[in-house]
């Protein structure tokens, strides 16, 4: 009886915790996704509902869904932005955000259903919420609208028509689930010829199998034949240093074990081989005619990791002749990382069961799951406030001087016409956390000045604290803003860079880490209109300013 009772304590544990896994991780999506556009966002969100609203020509709105984001088309985002338009009459981008975290519960229910029959353990079960519902993947589904659109509900209808099709569902809604993943980014492109193999395999009659090959096959080349491929010649591309790239291809799907923290291939090389091996294990099965052995839960997880191997091998072969040592780690394909280990837990979680050491390991595979998950938020906090930060900055910067400052790199000359026209007519604007803060602050009255070191580049103004000195120990946030030498209304607001204090309990118990003593801050003069600018630095801890220091003056 006791021991009865302890596992029924136990069950409801990770129950509870798979409820608290899933309310933080959506507590944190609604408190940093920032309801302004970010690079992608105005050409998918705002131009494409500025044109659409201009436009009088039927055949002219219709073409606007399937005009070109770099080598997607982008259907869905498009869909959901003028829908939020014509329910609420305005676009939200966090709304958006939040529309496209939701396809993660979708794909959460399908494993649910697995779940529901005994095809998965629970401890599987558990470790799959933890892989999905951390923040290694926050511009997929945080910080960027762009993203969260595309790639995660991509991989909900793929999955959604994966599992129609092995279960011998309706034909047409696989079909349109896959069409629709194909419409929603490029990386669903394999989705199609997944589920036509898929169907080619099943029983269902052959009209049936014959009539969806036409359909899929004929949207797609239509896809293909009228798309622009930006990136040159990819045969070029595959064919060159194939064994540098399948290196590079396992360190993609094991970028759970992210390579930019762990300052060495080997954990994500060795975590790619496993995540992949379930291919080589049904391939074994397939020559020694075992493949009855595989359950459909498994089979789902194969076509899962079938789909991230394509879009892995689209974004390490594809784009470039010579290996890119930094573009397959980039944070915004996160989420495919964690999706490969969700798809391999899955496969896994089978054979676990089939002795004490196999329940033992799926005990730990779910404790490391559980660690991964929680770790996520202090690893990754930085990047996710910087984010957050950047973004409202930007907010500020267009209010004060019609300047998108962030990325640095962003430049579109027409900006300027359609932020004002998407503000005016859709894009309305929340009161944002940073311009309640410096809506009432008298930037005559600073604080006594402190040293700073403004060098003056060909391209650029770099402002750095003298070592002596010191920000404010309580500060949560550090910016530069420059004002105008002559009416002392702030014109630029720029993110002060600066290392966080380590503090791990304190992270735990406040969730926010306090800035270090030293900072630096980049003007880039191409963003600046020329005059006379004072600088000051702006300390800011929770909701209210700490400090205003006069750091110096800049000419341009």
């Amino acid at each position: 009886m006791p021991s009865i009772t302890s596992h029924h304590l136990f069950v409801k544990l990770v129950w509870l915790l798979v409820f608290v896994i899933i309310a933080a991780f959506w507590t944190t999506v609604y408190y940093y996704a920032y309801n302004f556009p970010y690079y992608d966002d105005f050409q998918s969100i705002v131009l494409f509902l500025t044109n659409y609203i201009q436009s009088d020509s039927l055949s002219d709105k219709l073409m606007l869904f399937f005009e070109q984001n770099f080598e997607h088309r982008i259907v869905l985002a498009k869909l959901l932005t003028l829908a939020v338009f014509l329910v609420t009459g305005q676009v939200n981008i966090k709304i958006l955000i939040i529309l496209g975290d939701l396809s993660l519960l979708g794909t959460l229910f399908l494993i649910f259903k697995f779940f529901l029959n005994k095809q998965i353990s629970l401890l599987g079960f558990f470790a799959i919420v933890c892989l999905l519902f951390q923040v290694q993947h926050y511009e997929d589904t945080i910080s960027w609208a762009t993203c969260s659109l595309q790639h995660a509900p991509c991989l909900f209808f793929s999955m959604w028509s994966f599992y129609l099709a092995l279960h011998r569902k309706n034909v047409f809604w696989s079909s349109l689930l896959a069409t629709l993943a194909l419409f929603t980014s490029a990386n669903g492109l394999s989705t199609i010829f997944i589920v036509i193999a898929i169907t080619a395999c099943s029983s269902i009659p052959k009209l049936h199998k014959m009539t969806q090959a036409t359909f899929l096959l004929f949207v797609t080349a239509l896809h293909l034949l009228t798309i622009k491929i930006h990136s040159g010649s990819m045969l070029d591309h595959i064919v060159n240093h194939v064994a540098v790239k399948s290196v590079l291809l396992l360190s993609f799907v094991g970028q759970l074990a992210d390579t930019n923290y762990t300052s060495s291939m080997v954990p994500s090389v060795v975590l790619g081989f496993i995540f992949l091996f379930p291919l080589t294990i049904v391939l074994t099965k397939f020559f020694t005619k075992t493949l009855s052995d595989v359950t459909t839960m498994q089979w789902f997880s194969i076509t899962g990791i079938l789909t991230l191997l394509f879009v892995g091998f689209l974004i390490v072969f594809a784009r470039g002749k010579m290996p890119d040592f930094d573009g397959y780690r980039m944070d915004r394909y996160k989420i495919y990382s964690a999706f490969f280990g969700i798809f391999s837990v899955a496969f896994y979680d089978s054979y676990w069961t089939l002795s004490k050491a196999g329940s033992l390991l799926k005990m730990g595979v779910a404790a490391a799951a559980l660690i991964f998950c929680i770790s996520s938020y202090y690893v990754y906090y930085d990047k996710i406030t910087h984010y957050n930060r950047e973004i409202s900055a930007n907010e500020l910067n267009y209010d004060w001087s019609k300047t998108i400052y962030y990325p640095v790199v962003f430049e579109d000359v027409s900006i300027e016409n359609n932020l004002d026209f998407a503000q005016q007519h859709f894009l309305l604007s929340d009161q944002g956390r940073l311009r309640e803060i410096v809506r009432n602050i008298d930037w005559e009255k600073s604080k006594a000045s402190i040293d700073a070191t403004i060098a003056d580049l060909p391209d650029r103004f770099v402002i750095s604290n003298a070592k002596t000195n010191q920000a404010s120990p309580q500060a949560d946030e550090l910016y530069i803003v420059a004002t105008d030498a002559v009416d002392n209304q702030p014109k630029y607001f720029c993110l002060a860079f600066n290392n966080y204090v380590r503090s791990v309990k304190g992270f735990y118990t406040t969730f926010r880490k306090s800035v270090g003593t030293e900072f630096t801050s980049t003007f880039y003069k191409r963003k600046l209109k020329p005059g006379n600018y004072n600088l000051f630095l702006l300390s800011v801890h929770g909701e209210k300013t700490v400090s205003l220091n006069s750091i110096g003056k800049i000419t341009l």
